[in-house]
């Protein structure tokens, strides 16, 4: 019969080689990859085209250095970008209560945003400080319902002379 260091040492060694193995097949697909690359750049060398693509010549699979004008980016398409303040309001007005890692994941969900809880935090906190958020039991509250989302403001306000 085994003895328990017998068995340890058995399953140690089987753990060890299923691990090895399970290196090389994650690694199989990066390594086809990785070697196709050094072959084309290795044909590059030999073909004397390394030092001319390397010294300066635009290469077609590089981005260019100097930006060209194109389209517009999304924020100048009418979209205009939001920080991570409002986002925060915007998500305590639809579900007051949230703690920091609630809101946290509910940035990163709704605009890909991805902003640590401790962020979250020190802009609630900055929030708390101007009157327009405070902790409530475990999470927080927006206090000022009358700042609209970016889509209900509008865009120009209108003044009557001498007001």
């Amino acid at each position: 019969m085994a003895t328990t260091y017998q068995y340890l040492l058995r399953r140690k060694a089987e753990l060890e080689t299923r691990m090895i193995e399970a290196q090389r097949r994650a690694q199989a697909p990066f390594e086809s990859e990785l070697r196709a690359i050094i072959l084309a750049l290795d044909a590059l060398k030999q073909a004397g085209m390394a030092e001319r693509l390397s010294s300066g010549e635009l290469q077609s699979f590089a981005p260019p250095q100097q930006p060209q004008p194109q389209a517009p980016t999304p924020a100048k398409r009418g979209r205009r970008g939001r920080t991570t303040r409002d986002m925060i309001l915007m998500t305590l007005a639809q579900a007051p209560g949230l703690n920091e890692a609630e809101i946290a994941r509910q940035l990163d969900h709704r605009w890909s945003r991805p902003v640590t809880p401790v962020a979250v935090g020190r802009e609630l906190e900055q929030l708390e400080v101007e009157g327009l958020a405070k902790r409530s039991g475990p999470g927080w509250i927006r206090l000022d319902d009358q700042v609209q989302d970016d889509e209900e403001r509008p865009s120009l306000s209108l003044v009557a002379p001498g007001h």
